[in-house]
């Protein structure tokens, strides 16, 4: 199986540089276009199954790639749960929040919130999806539309890093394919998108 993975398009919020987690906003014109741009990329790829995080950036993305496809939306691929976080913009967010924010990027492991999720919580749901949908399936081409953090928590999990190690890989680039092997009970990253350049939830 090759597991084609991709975080959603731009979206307004991504342009703004506020913080999304669950909270949504709608896709640019260039969101749009880097979808679009995918769609072209992987024309001559059939997708087995279309598996989407159940918030609309993504599901409106998976659409735009594979039009011909029925979309299965899962929560389980949905972003990590900022709680108070959503809505708010990076520049201000960790001055005002300092201390948490320092301990989200920089010891992931002690990062917990009463308001939100923990990052084992997101690896949790990852765990979760793959056992559901992944590793028991006979499909040959999967494309999984997904948000930053959850595809840092799917590439750590295919390759069995530790959570405190979490931002090893960083968040990727929108609408930019990451390719995984599955073959024999065993994942092999093929292909990770660029790094995006800024932080981003």
């Amino acid at each position: 199986m090759k597991i084609y993975l991709t975080r959603h398009g731009q979206t307004e919020w991504n342009r703004a540089d506020r913080v999304q987690g669950i909270m949504d906003s709608p896709l640019t014109q260039e969101g749009i276009e880097m979808a679009e741009l995918l769609r072209e990329s992987s024309k001559n790829i059939k997708f087995d199954k279309v598996y989407s995080s159940d918030l609309k950036r993504a599901e409106d993305t998976a659409k735009i790639v594979a039009p011909d496809n029925e979309i299965i939306s899962t929560p389980y691929l949905r972003e990590i749960d900022v709680g108070n976080w959503s809505g708010r913009y990076f520049n201000t967010l960790k001055e005002e929040d300092r201390e948490l924010y320092t301990t989200y990027f920089n010891e992931p492991h002690k990062y917990k919130r009463e308001d939100g999720e923990s990052l084992y919580e997101v690896m949790d749901r990852v765990k979760k999806f793959f056992e559901g949908y992944i590793l028991n399936s006979k499909d040959k081409n999967v494309l999984i539309v997904s948000h930053g953090v959850t595809i840092v928590a799917i590439l750590n999990y295919v390759e069995k890093i530790d959570i405190s190690d979490f931002w090893e890989n960083r968040v990727l680039r929108n609408a930019t394919f990451n390719i995984i092997e599955y073959s024999d009970g065993e994942f092999k990253v093929l292909k990770k998108a660029p790094k995006n350049p800024v932080a981003t939830i």
